[in-house]
């Protein structure tokens, strides 16, 4: 799905993404850790990585591995990305976007500290705030990250970083991903991951801040209009400025 027709089809992919919370029978390959794949969409047909032949999106995703808990000001705590190649042709230039949304609507790209790893070295995410007050983490990595390439039928996993500041707001918040191949100035829309659930506390605070999160179905209720509020907040489109190339 081109980004700049993300507002017009906001309607459309919000109801997707809530039926992809209800049980379905057979297995999706990787698309939050057991949460079924929403219907297919004619977006879907028009996205170029892989084989282009297929309806659903041709890269499955799964978020996992991270904490339950999250101290604010505490060291750096890390999970997973999982991308899978669910084609017979090579996928390059793909550039995860994660949305994280509170439920306070309170927190700021100040209070978060991100990066990842690549090949080539570990890169800081872009931190930006939607106007639905989503924090939008776009894996650009400066012109130094051209994207992940995953080739074909294969997976990469992807290792992510993170941290809060000590005045961060405490809470629950859920991650949700979309993933983009760029294309010059644009991008399609060629997976998604959701339903990482956590809490953010303070450093007094009891709970095990080394305890698992929980990822998949039951998580999804809650974050499964996560990629779908991105998209009508214009936070995916505020990724698709990060990943432009440099001006002419």
């Amino acid at each position: 799905m081109r980004l700049r027709k993300a507002l017009a089809l906001t309607a459309v992919l919000s109801a997707a993404l809530v039926a992809a919370a209800a049980p379905t029978a057979g297995a999706d390959v990787g698309t939050g850790g057991g949460a079924r794949p929403a219907p297919a969409l004619p977006s879907r047909a028009l996205a170029t990585c892989g084989d282009g032949k297929s309806a659903a999106f041709p890269i499955g995703a799964r978020i996992r591995g991270g904490p339950a808990v999250y101290r604010t000001g505490g060291g750096a705590q890390s999970w997973y990305l999982d991308l899978t190649n669910t084609t017979s042709s090579e996928c390059t230039a793909i550039h995860p976007v994660v949305v994280f949304t509170d439920k306070a609507r309170a927190l700021r790209p100040a209070h978060l500290r991100m990066d990842f790893d690549a090949p080539g070295g570990t890169f800081p995410v872009s931190l930006e705030r939607s106007d639905r007050d989503e924090i939008i983490a776009v894996f650009d990595g400066g012109d130094a990250f051209p994207g992940f390439t995953v080739g074909a039928g294969g997976s990469l996993t992807v290792k992510v970083s993170l941290a809060f500041a000590p005045d961060a707001p405490t809470g629950e918040v859920v991650a949700d991903a979309a993933l983009v191949q760029r294309k010059g100035d644009d991008g399609d829309w060629i997976g998604e991951a959701g339903g990482y659930r956590f809490t953010v506390e303070g450093p007094d605070d009891s709970g095990e801040a080394g305890s698992l999160a929980h990822t998949g179905h039951r998580d999804r209720v809650y974050g499964a209009g996560a990629v779908a509020a991105l998209l009508a907040g214009g936070g995916l489109v505020m990724g698709a400025r990060r990943l432009r190339g440099p001006a002419r």
